[in-house]
């Protein structure tokens, strides 16, 4: 597989996660008791935590292959041509 394709394919899948996670957290928060749209609390609650561990893992392959891009960011940042202060 292409390496272009596998950072497609992983920035969609974070995405994925990322509204899994803000739309089971909206739920969780706003449906205080009981199911919410049928679903058991527990049972969003448990998809809420297993789409966080999965964000933070796929966030870090994310992280790992655009690592290029990232540090010549942070090197731009850090060693940017600065003038002193008059």
């Amino acid at each position: 597989m292409k390496e272009s394709s596998l950072k497609a394919i992983v920035s969609i899948l974070l995405l994925a996660l990322l509204v899994i996670l803000a739309l089971s957290g909206a739920l969780l928060y706003f449906g205080k008791t009981g199911q919410v749209w049928g679903i058991a609390r527990y049972a969003l609650r448990n998809a809420h935590t297993v789409a966080a561990l999965a964000a933070i893992l796929v966030a870090a392959l994310h992280l790992f292959l655009n690592r290029r891009f990232f540090l010549r960011g942070l090197s731009a940042l850090f060693t940017a041509n600065r003038q002193a202060p008059k």
